[in-house]
């Protein structure tokens, strides 16, 4: 039989993709059953977007098609893109690839370790190759093998792919809860190359926040050198730097006047606030500092401290830790003066930045989170001038795409509500567009914390815990004095089934200012649970309590089930099914959420079962409402 045109095509372009695949027809039929069993497998089965990505990839080689895998082409035809699509300004196709490849590896990693050929898409490109399995292929077992390599400042997209946890990293956690500053942690390695042109330009149109660290001054005999304070002021800015939602001028580049009444009386104003200090040198030969900052829009002081018995020369590296922690704590955090200030004046003045969606979205997370009484939401309303938080944020996404912070409060904001929906509990597809929100989130941003934050809190709920810890420990290391991740990342060791280091680093983050949230709490009294810890339980029921949130009324359940009290426990349970749009399968979807290692949620589910959580416990329930 003479072979078509078509089937020539076919086997040159399987040929040429093909490492050790027996030649000819042959080895397409041998990458289409390697391609049917990674697409049976649990990942692909439950994300069509990346089985129709890699079959069309996979397809199209096979077809003779490898030169038209391009960006615009695998939007359009495998995403479901419209052709209007710019993949300059739309990185889903580099977003999914990313995705793909860790899939792909845990794959080969686990269920597929044995197939004979193997599919692989090589960075840099779409193109994939195919291969049999031999000897050398164990490496693929070992995803550490794509680790940054020493020295490099390239933080490539698939540094959230799941990796061993390195014993060091273990140790270097430890600093962190048991110092609260890890400045150890602090590697210059994560700094991903940035146009600061472009950044600024971006920080502009969002209408951040701008802050600006002035020279220290020194006063008297004894005060520190001039290059000691230089110093504290270059740490301080870099410290600054860190903290997401704010943008900081680097030294030198202090903002005339002319440029802050243009912020301040801009049609859409930003806020801008200026920190300053000044040594002044003690007869015991130390020195204190008196740093305040100021808000340039109005001229008022916002906030103000005094630190004595601050040591230069040989001790001048404890002076620094000292006072930057200080004022990064009180004044950077999300929960801090520059913050709380911005949003507020946002909400006031620039509903309809970037910003003020940012700020938006803030308060109504806050509200989510605090209460579900009627009157807090209209509170919630008032305070946000009717901002629909939702279309806003699309809005803010598709107007700037490249605003990475965007993307990751739309996936942060989109997972807090679905949690107070009827169903309380994501589905798939909900997470699926989470996933791709946070993900395009720190593939656009590599160093920013708060996208790693949100996508490990997406990545836990998404039943993926060990990548879940990967993408929370790079949280720490990125901003070690951003105690509001902190807490997220308690919450997430805990979810993952590492319960006390994350009410190590919860209880830390709390000393350190960070706020006691209610989902926080749930977390808490579920690592008490789960530790069979009765005080710790006993301690956190007022809380449980007063904010019956769905999760919180899961952890108040679980709570008095260890305290023995059942029937307030079957109190709890039945309430829940019944208020459950779908009853008792709903709340057991949403336990596995919280709580994605298995054998914690199946003690969970035990006791609730246990308390009269079954399939028929919401029968005959009352209407909602």
């Amino acid at each position: 039989m003479v072979s078509s045109a078509a089937d020539a095509g076919e086997e040159s372009a399987v040929e040429a993709g093909v490492e050790g695949v027996a030649e000819t027809v042959d080895a397409s039929a041998s990458v289409r059953a390697a391609l049917d069993r990674v697409l049976a497998s649990a990942d692909f089965a439950s994300s069509p977007r990346l089985a129709a990505f890699l079959r069309f990839v996979v397809e199209s080689t096979l077809d003779g098609r490898a030169d038209a895998l391009k960006g615009y082409t695998i939007a359009v035809e495998a995403l479901g893109r419209p052709p209007s699509f710019d993949p300059q300004s739309d990185p889903i196709v580099r977003v999914e690839a990313t995705r793909l490849r860790r899939a792909l590896d845990r794959y080969y990693a686990t269920v597929g370790a044995d197939d004979p050929v193997i599919i692989d898409v090589p960075k840099g490109g779409y193109v994939p190759q195919f291969r049999a399995r031999g000897p050398d292929d164990a490496a693929l077992a070992d995803p550490d093998a794509s680790a940054v390599p020493p020295g490099s400042t390239e933080v490539p997209a698939e540094i959230i792919r799941p990796r061993r946890l390195l014993p060091a990293l273990a140790a270097g956690l430890a600093v962190v809860v048991t110092a609260g500053l890890g400045f150890a942690l602090w590697d210059a390695d994560i700094k991903a190359p940035r146009d600061a042109a472009t950044a600024a330009a971006t920080a502009d149109r969002i209408r951040l926040p701008l802050v600006e660290v002035r020279t220290f001054e020194a006063s008297g005999d004894g005060a520190p050198p001039m290059t000691e304070l230089r110093a504290i002021e270059e740490r301080m800015r870099d410290a600054f730097a860190r903290f997401d939602f704010t943008q900081v001028r680097a030294a030198g580049a202090d903002i005339h006047e002319s440029a802050v009444a243009e912020a301040c009386a801009a049609k859409v104003p930003r806020s801008v606030f200026s920190l300053a200090g000044l040594a002044e040198g003690r007869p015991d030969g130390t020195f204190s500092l008196a740093v305040r900052l100021t808000d340039r829009c109005d001229g008022s002081i916002v906030w103000s401290t005094m630190m004595d018995g601050l040591s230069g020369a040989a001790k001048l590296a404890e002076s620094e830790q000292r006072v930057i922690h200080d004022v990064a704590v009180a004044v950077m955090e999300g929960y801090g003066v520059v913050q709380v200030r911005a949003r507020a004046q946002a909400l006031a003045r620039a509903p309809a930045s970037g910003y003020g969606c940012v700020a938006a979205a803030a308060a109504q997370r806050r509200s989510d989170s605090q209460e579900t009484r009627p009157e807090m939401k209209a509170e919630t309303r008032q305070e946000t001038r009717g901002i629909n938080v939702d279309e806003c944020l699309a809005e803010l996404t598709r107007r700037d795409p490249a605003f990475a912070l965007g993307h990751a409060v739309r996936a942060e904001t989109q997972l807090q509500r679905t949690l107070h929906d009827d169903t309380p509990a994501p589905s798939e597809a909900e997470l699926e567009v989470m996933l791709d929100e946070a993900e395009r989130a720190v593939e656009l941003a590599p160093a920013s914390a708060y996208a790693a934050r949100a996508l490990a809190l997406v990545q836990l709920f998404a039943g993926e815990p060990d990548e879940a810890v990967t993408t929370a420990e790079r949280a720490l290391r990125l901003n070690p004095l951003d105690f509001d991740v902190a807490a997220t990342v308690g919450v997430v060791f805990i979810g993952a089934g590492r319960i006390a280091e994350g009410e190590a680093l919860l209880a830390n983050a709390r000393r350190e200012g960070a706020v006691a949230t209610p989902f926080r709490d749930s977390y808490l009294a579920l690592a008490a649970f789960l530790r069979g810890d009765l005080i710790a339980a006993q301690a956190m029921l007022p809380q449980l309590t007063l904010h019956p949130t769905v999760e919180n009324r899961i952890a108040l359940a679980l709570s008095l089930h260890a305290l023995g009290r059942h029937s307030e426990e079957r109190e709890v349970v039945n309430l829940m099914v019944h208020q459950a749009s779908d009853g008792a399968d709903g709340v057991r979807r949403l336990v596995t959420r919280l709580l994605p290692s298995k054998d914690h949620a199946s003690r969970a589910l035990a006791a609730l079962e246990s308390a009269g959580l079954s399939a028929d416990a919401g029968a005959g329930k009352p209407p909602r409402g």
